[in-house]
């Protein structure tokens, strides 16, 4: 069962802290990251939107927006940080079946490095518009199994 907290997904330190994201890679390069938690990971690391978009670049385009459903990159020793897509365009409300597909992806990453946690701010609610019902309806089948932490403000 996923594990859900009140707090901020920052405050973890350790593991691999994620926020929800979209994928909009603007005319500069950086990937749009201005709002929500996204924003927060941003101003903590302001690298990220520059690296984050180039690793989307790479990913399928969707029309005006990049399909890559999570981005992690290493910060510090045993500290991680990405996105996990909860959109295609950063202004859309957030899209249950692109939440099961980076669901999907997060799954196998985690598969990958074991002994990970990922400590994600609770995706497509707030600006993303959807109910958390609905959003761990989605996400309970896929990472419930996993070290996964949903952080709600």
């Amino acid at each position: 069962m996923i594990r859900v907290v009140k707090g901020n997904f920052l405050s973890a330190g350790r593991g691999l802290l994620l926020a929800p994201g979209n994928g909009v890679v603007r005319a500069d390069g950086l990937l749009t990251m201005g709002a929500g938690a996204a924003k927060a990971l941003a101003r903590a690391y302001p690298h990220l939107p520059r690296v984050f978009g180039r690793m989307a670049r790479s990913e399928p385009r969707m029309g005006n927006w990049h399909l890559y459903g999570l981005l992690v990159i290493q910060v510090a020793p045993g500290l991680s940080a990405g996105l996990f897509q909860t959109k295609g365009d950063w202004r859309n409300q957030a899209d249950l079946s692109l939440i099961a597909y980076s669901a999907r992806r997060l799954a196998e990453w985690l598969r990958n490095n074991p002994g990970q946690e990922a400590h994600l701010a609770f995706p497509g609610v707030g600006l993303g518009g959807l109910e958390e019902e609905e959003v761990l309806g989605v996400l309970e089948p896929i990472l419930g199994d996993l070290p996964v932490t949903l952080y709600k403000q």
